[in-house]
Formats: C-alpha cells, structure tokens, sequence
C-alpha cells in the first residue's frame, strides 16, 4: 500500500504543471489514502503532495475593475493606483469617473440613485424627479478630487454640450455679486419672503439647524434685475407688491437661553395676575408670539 503511494507521488511531480492534470491526481491520491474508511497511520500520512498542488488552492475569483467600474475586490488593494507595475504612474479610479462628472468650477454632480429601477411602480413625479442630477457633498468633492488625474479636471471645448450652462456657474461669483448688492437688498427689496426667526419649542442645547441664516436673503426676481441691469440689482420699485398683514407677522424667537429665561419669567408673571384679572386662554397674545407683544 505504501509504494503504490510512492509511485503516485513520484508520477504527480513529472506530470507537467495543469490544473486539470492536479486535480485528477489528488483524486487518485485521496482514495488511495483511504481504505474501508480508515486512513493511513501519521507516518505514511506525512508524506505530503509536492508545493505544485498548491496552485489548486489559489483564489481565482479577484478580477480587476471592468469597463462598468464593477468588479474591484481585495486583489490589489482598494482605491487609487499611486503606482502602477506596468508604466509606474498613477491611475485614476475608474468608478469615480463612470459615476460622477466634475464640473469646470469644482463641483461634482451625479444622478439619482436607483433611477433606473422599478419604474414600473413609480408615478409620473418620481420619475421626472430621477432624472435630475443633484450636487455631491464638500466631503465627497474632495474625495473625488484626489481619486482623478489632473487631465480629468481641465475644461473641456465640446460643442452643444448640454452641460455648458452649469459649467458656466459658478458658487463663488454668484456669491460676490450677492455679497455686492446686499446693501442694495436691504434697502430696495421686497420683504414679503422674508420671514422672521422663529423656533416653536426652546431646547436646552441648541442645534446648528436652530440657527438664523437669513444673512443673504433673495427678494422676488432678484436674479431677473441682477441680469439686466449688469450684475448690480436694480429693482423696479413701481410695480406694487403684496404686503404681509401685521397680525400674520411671528415675533422673531430664537433657541438663546436668555430669552428663554425672559420668557419664562414673563409667563410666571402672567400667572400672578391670573387670580386678578381672571383666567388668560392659551390663544391670547399674552401667551401667543404674535406680532406686538414683547416676549410671545
């Protein structure tokens, strides 16, 4: 029994190196090894196939990224090529630019996920709304940025390019000329839009939403007078616009707790002159933040 493993093993190692040749011989030498379902004893058992069965073994299934962007496993390593073995230079990553497109002034946009998907139990809203792009996040922008190749990022002369619009936008000129008529805003805009401050329920610690950010505040058609009158904001202030009723205006409130100290004190004051001047509903602008009552 022994030699007959012997030969099998000294036949494997002059075999030339296949895998479909391997893989019969294992065979071979598994039911050789094995008899009435008892194995060898540890001294013929240590006799070990050569290391060329060790290509059997070798895990097959880690392919490179495909012409989709699908496919990146743990072969290589995640992420960007810094280096690649072939011409030593560095490599974008293929699914950042088959997934995402960058604009000329910095910003990256992308599609809706899952747009392509179950249409069928989608109305006619959501479907309109799968076709529109959206903007990445500042996290994601610079993510993006290090994961492309500089030849990616350069401006590029196509014609009817239905991207040259939003490649012609820019955040940071739209916000200088914002930034230059602010004044103008403040003085000639209509203030029909431009609500007060205010927060239902006062919070212990307050929240970055809680916050006022009515610092740049857009009347009705500023960008229509920004564009006509060569980006300096001229409104037209014969045409009548409609005026809030004062009743409808909220006292402006904030998550300070300062006032929050000043409101309760005013509430418990309230609450003294309850046994003098009777019962105050919940609905009186005493209790209400209505506008022209000191504290809401």
């Amino acid at each position: 029994m022994l030699s007959q493993v012997v030969k099998s093993l000294s036949q494997l190692a002059l075999q030339p190196k296949t895998s479909q040749s391997l893989v019969s011989q294992t065979r071979n030498l598994c039911n050789l090894t094995s008899k009435n379902g008892t194995w060898l004893s540890n001294k013929s058992s240590s006799l070990l196939a050569p290391s060329s069965l060790a290509v059997i073994n070798k895990r097959t299934y880690f392919e490179a990224m495909d012409k989709n962007g699908r496919g990146e496993t743990a072969a290589d390593g995640y992420g960007v090529v810094l280096y690649d073995p072939k011409d030593g230079k560095r490599k974008s990553l293929k699914a950042v630019e088959l997934r995402f497109k960058r604009l000329d002034w910095g910003a990256w946009i992308r599609p809706r996920s899952g747009r392509d998907k179950k249409h069928w139990k989608k109305d006619t809203h959501r479907l309109r709304m799968s076709e529109k792009h959206l903007f990445c996040v500042p996290y994601h922008n610079r993510r993006f940025d290090r994961a492309v190749l500089s030849d990616l990022k350069e401006a590029r002369h196509i014609p009817d390019d239905p991207y040259k619009v939003y490649n012609e936008l820019s955040w940071q000129q739209y916000h200088a000329i914002k930034r230059k008529n602010s004044e103008l805003v403040k003085k000639y805009g209509n203030k029909i839009y431009d609500w007060n401050w205010f927060v239902a329920h006062y919070k212990r610690n307050p929240q970055r939403k809680d916050r006022d950010y009515r610092y740049w505040y857009e009347p009705p058609h500023y960008h229509k007078n920004v564009a006509d009158g060569d980006q300096i904001y001229t409104p037209d202030l014969s045409i009548p616009y409609d005026i809030p009723a004062p009743s409808y205006q909220l006292e402006e409130r904030g998550p300070s707790k300062q006032v929050a100290r000043r409101q309760l004190g005013f509430r418990r004051f309230v609450r003294k002159c309850e046994p003098f001047a009777g019962t105050i509903s919940q609905c009186s602008p005493l209790k209400l933040p209505v506008h022209g009552t000191q504290l809401g």
